[in-house]
């Protein structure tokens, strides 16, 4: 059990970690392509039961 956490802590010695202004735009890239699929499957649905509504009222 010593050697895998020694094994852990060597692993994490090699991780090269993004700086604090790099994760902020991705971060900020993530949530904006989010938002922008989110709007365009709820416009999706949206328009898609309007239009079985008015099939289904006729």
């Amino acid at each position: 059990m010593i050697t895998y956490f020694k094994n852990v802590a060597a692993e994490m010695r090699k991780v090269s970690w993004l700086s604090m202004e790099q994760t902020t735009k991705e971060t900020v890239a993530v949530i904006s392509i989010s938002i922008v699929f989110a709007v365009i499957i709820g416009a999706s649905d949206w328009l898609l039961q309007q239009g079985v509504n008015l099939f289904l009222a006729r």
